[in-house]
């Protein structure tokens, strides 16, 4: 939810996509006490759906890359073929330093190790919500 033209009233909007419950709730919760808005999704499929189908636009996407259905590579290559959610960047998270490496040689702007360090993961989330905005403003002007 935007509220409002300028990069500085910005209320960032954040889709979370992980299969562990306690993991995606305790994120998103973490994230809404920051002053997010924030969905969650268990897989990849329905990351897709929330967005494709439901018209959800979030300004950066946190994934997990390890999950059921869809993992987060699958994921990345599925929201490629919609230039719609094809710009919107992801986060990764994974527990393992290899999937890491390969997440940022194939797209993702961050990758985080579990646990990851919330601090950091949330000043990620601000740079990249905080840039998407500047191009959004950008382009009404």
């Amino acid at each position: 939810m935007d509220g409002g033209g300028s990069a500085t009233n910005h209320q960032h909007v954040v889709l979370m996509v992980e299969d562990s419950d306690v993991a995606r709730e305790s994120l998103g919760l973490l994230l809404q006490m920051e002053g997010c808005r924030v969905a969650t999704a268990p897989t990849g499929v329905e990351a897709l759906h929330i967005m494709h189908t439901l018209g959800f636009r979030p300004c950066v996407i946190v994934a997990d890359l390890i999950m059921p259905k869809m993992d987060g590579f699958s994921f990345r290559t599925e929201q490629l073929k919609y230039p719609e959610l094809a710009p919107i960047p992801i986060i990764a998270l994974t527990a393992h330093e290899g999937l890491r490496r390969h997440a940022l040689d194939n797209g993702f702007v961050a990758g985080l190790l579990k646990p990851c360090d919330f601090p950091e993961l949330f000043g990620l989330i601000d740079r990249h919500c905080r840039q998407r905005n500047v191009l959004r403003v950008a382009k009404r002007a």
